[in-house]
């Protein structure tokens, strides 16, 4: 049996439907793993606001008053990333106090990340179809697998954020720019490809990089007038759904669009281990993005995605296609190795990886097609491909904190001082439960870092609120009976690290991955929770907030 027919060819789009049904059962499966990130109140708790003023205002939901009430403190992002939450959480709150009780903090992130998970799931059929169709049924496997075995952007879909959503928004919207210039009416292909562009503006700014790529990729399939033609159409498209989609643009347009470009530069600095040093973010080393991109894929998806590189590079005048797909690649690390914040590792470049698990398939198909004439190395292939899932499966549902052979693991980043965890995902249930069962009605427990104002409120569990304990934030750390800890090393306060270290306190719970400790569950007998140091610095000690 020769390569070619090793496996069969399989319709594109039922290909990627099965990919995104498998990947949208697994993400549902385990969507309760993670525990509470930073955003996901901040995200939530808007987009449920919305969906609340519009069942009770209608139409009066456009009124001046109440658009300028429901985003006056949340319009540093458009608006479509917290509807999707917020339309979530409020349709999937009845089954999640159905199945495990009321959420006391009236949020109900965990119904919100429904909606993740599900553009997560399209995403990986979005990837495994585009892949399929231009390179056959072996590369869109392998696209859709490498997206899946990425821990970080698997971590990531059970999150009640805006980050997968951008992921999907913008690999849809290149993906469609690419194939409208190519179709053979362009004009209206490219204003329907727009209205998708305009949904990614809805979600995060940074869908304003794509315009340069849609540009260069019409300049290479068309004539140099037409291509500025078919994008000014694609260009006016979008900007015209993101005008109408985000009603705190009609009013005080000018003004409020200033201080929107605005909250990507002038903010709180956020502060980032990275190799033993705390930098700020718009001061961190160029070769940072880089870094997080090499160190944040498992070994041989990175190796088959050099090899699709490099096939896409030589077959690079019958299918420029792969060239797009690495400067949309590279657009990313280079921007953010400028004096641009960046931060959270992977976190603000996730869009990245779509297109590098296309290169993947594409990669990996090239291969297949050399050395799988024969069974044995048909198998032996499969059985490499399907091992690079062993990172997600090993580090649920801390995939955060993955790092690949390359850094030599997360005990490896640890040492070398790189950030092990920076979201508070492993101040888990877990770890919550364990409180619940240990402590006393009323005592004082408290969470550090804290970032925000009500964070530890918004960490609250029903069965820490039976138990008459409401979480409160760093401030009260230094007399606090119960402190709970995320390891991120750059908020923590020089004086919470110093009563972990006096040695009154006892640590009585972790949750740790590949023996390095991510959270910690501290108990303080009362006579050592009464400090001088509590009156003198407890009012200090809120790091920025994000």
């Amino acid at each position: 049996m020769t390569s070619a027919e090793a496996i069969r060819p399989f319709p594109p789009r039922r290909l990627g439907l099965i990919a995104g049904l498998t990947a949208g059962l697994l993400t549902l499966a385990t969507l309760r793993g993670p525990g509470l990130t930073v955003d996901e109140p901040l995200d939530v708790r808007p987009g449920r606001d919305y969906v609340a003023l519009l069942a009770r205002a209608g139409l009066g939901f456009f009124d001046r008053e109440n658009v300028d009430r429901l985003f006056r403190d949340n319009a540093e992002h458009p608006p479509l990333g917290r509807w999707l939450l917020g339309i979530a959480s409020k349709a999937f709150e009845p089954f999640e106090i159905w199945l495990f009780g009321p959420d006391p903090t009236g949020l109900y992130v965990l119904s919100g990340r429904v909606a993740p998970a599900l553009a997560f799931a399209a995403l990986v059929g979005l990837v495994a179809a585009e892949a399929a169709r231009r390179w056959g049924t072996v590369a869109g496997v392998a696209a859709a697998w490498s997206l899946l075995a990425m821990p970080r952007v698997f971590a990531h879909a059970h999150l009640g954020a805006l980050d997968t959503f951008i992921a999907f928004f913008w690999t849809l919207a290149l993906l469609t720019a690419a194939r409208a210039v190519d179709s053979r009416r362009p004009v209206p292909a490219m204003l329907a490809a727009g209205t998708l562009w305009g949904l990614a503006l809805l979600t995060k700014i940074h869908a304003w990089f794509l315009p340069p790529l849609v540009l260069a990729w019409a300049l290479v399939r068309l004539k140099p007038a037409r291509a500025l033609g078919v994008v000014s159409a694609w260009f006016v498209a979008g900007v015209a759904v993101f005008f109408v989609g985000w009603p705190w643009l009609w009013r005080e347009t000018l003004t409020r669009w200033s201080a929107y470009w605005g909250t990507g530069v002038h903010r709180a600095s956020i502060q980032v281990l990275y190799f033993g040093e705390v930098w700020r973010d718009v001061d961190l080393p160029w070769h940072y993005p880089w870094f997080y991109f090499a160190a944040t894929v498992p070994v041989l998806l990175q190796a088959c995605g050099v090899v699709g590189l490099v096939r896409g590079w030589r077959g690079r005048r019958a299918d420029p296609f792969p060239l797009l797909l690495a400067g949309s690649i590279a657009l990313f690390p280079l921007l953010f190795s400028t004096r641009v914040p960046v931060y959270d590792g992977e976190r603000l470049f996730l869009p990245v990886f779509p297109a590098w698990a296309m290169l993947i398939g594409l990669g990996f198909s090239g291969i297949w097609r050399r050395w799988a004439s024969r069974r044995a190395a048909r198998v032996a292939l499969a059985g490499l491909l399907l091992a690079q899932g062993y990172g997600t499966i090993a580090t649920y549902p801390f995939g955060l904190s993955y790092y690949n052979a390359l850094v030599g693991g997360l005990a490896d980043a640890d040492r070398l001082g790189l950030e092990t965890t920076y979201w508070g995902d492993a101040v888990d249930r877990v770890l919550l439960d364990e409180l619940a069962r240990r402590a006393r009605p009323g005592e004082v427990v408290a969470l550090a870092p804290t970032l925000y104002p009500g964070q530890g409120i918004a960490t609250t569990t029903a069965a820490l609120v039976r138990r008459e304990i409401v979480i409160q934030d760093q401030d009260a750390a230094l007399r606090a009976d119960w402190l709970l800890i995320s390891r991120r090393l750059a908020y923590l306060p020089p004086a919470v690290l110093a009563r972990l270290a006096d040695g009154r306190g006892e640590r009585v719970a972790t949750r740790a991955l590949g023996g390095v400790v991510l959270s910690e569950l501290w108990r303080f007998p009362r006579d050592a929770s009464r400090t001088p140091a509590t009156d003198r610095d407890g009012g200090g000690l809120r790091a920025g907030a994000p």
